[in-house]
């Protein structure tokens, strides 16, 4: 592990219209490290996330990304940044109009202008490795819930980033689909060795994905660790997510 980390942030500081939503974050992702954050409804996961992609500025405090000063506003070092960032939406936010396979090629096209049979040859091993070759055709109306996921994770990987970040990428979906989708994001993220920070309220995919977890509480990240010290705390606030989590699952399942 590198002592200096991909991803950090220091002091950081958010508020809208005078209400605070981060308080004062501090965070570390190193390089290779699949971080899962925590967090209920309205805890400002999203926001958080969104200063990693460079959409929002932080009003105090430090957002780092492989070395680079988000949080300085720079629009080229913005751009040179978010070249080395895939970004999975939590809406998937595909193409209607073209196949699997474009949706994949896109970024290839349009950003790094690839020859096609450098495109198809990139496209062909991603679909391949997420289980997706027979989709190559189809369009995202054909696709399942659970493919829609890895298509838009497969185009996220496309132009081979360092850092991929993802906003509840199992949200609405199964128990079974969100094992394979959690599945794809595994073996993706080990074969092609990006450092991914995913953001999520279902604990079986945080316990199953992450190297480290951490819960989003009052505006600051707590009680950071592996899934299997995270179980342990005795946090107050994370005894109380855990317990929450488990009465609403038990509720969904009457």
């Amino acid at each position: 592990m590198n002592a200096r980390p991909l991803i950090s942030m220091r002091g950081v500081k958010k508020a809208f219209e005078g209400q605070p939503v981060l308080r004062g974050v501090d965070l570390d992702v190193f390089e290779g490290q699949t971080f899962v954050l925590l967090g209920g409804s309205g805890s400002g996961k999203t926001v958080l996330l969104k200063h990693l992609e460079g959409l929002l500025q932080p009003d105090e405090g430090s957002v780092m990304v492989d070395g680079h000063e988000l949080s300085a506003g720079d629009p080229a070092q913005l751009d040179a940044v978010r070249r080395e960032i895939g970004i999975q939406f939590q809406a998937n936010a595909l193409f209607d109009s073209l196949t699997v396979a474009d949706n994949v090629a896109f970024p290839l096209r349009e950003l790094q202008h690839l020859k096609e049979p450098e495109v198809k040859a990139r496209v062909d091993a991603l679909l391949a490795l997420l289980g997706l070759s027979d989709a190559a055709a189809l369009f995202p109306s054909d696709l399942s819930g659970g493919m829609k996921k890895r298509v838009a994770f497969a185009r996220a990987m496309a132009l081979r980033p360092r850092v991929f970040l993802a906003d509840e990428p199992t949200a609405g979906l199964d128990p079974l689909t969100t094992e394979t989708v959690d599945e794809a994001i595994e073996v993706a993220q080990k074969q092609l060795g990006v450092t991914a920070f995913i953001i999520t309220h279902d604990l079986p995919t945080a316990f199953r994905i992450a190297d480290q977890v951490g819960l989003l509480f009052e505006g600051r990240v707590i009680e950071v660790g592996p899934p299997e010290v995270f179980r342990a705390s005795r946090h107050p606030a994370v005894l109380a997510f855990l317990k929450d989590w488990l009465e609403r699952e038990a509720n969904a399942r009457a």
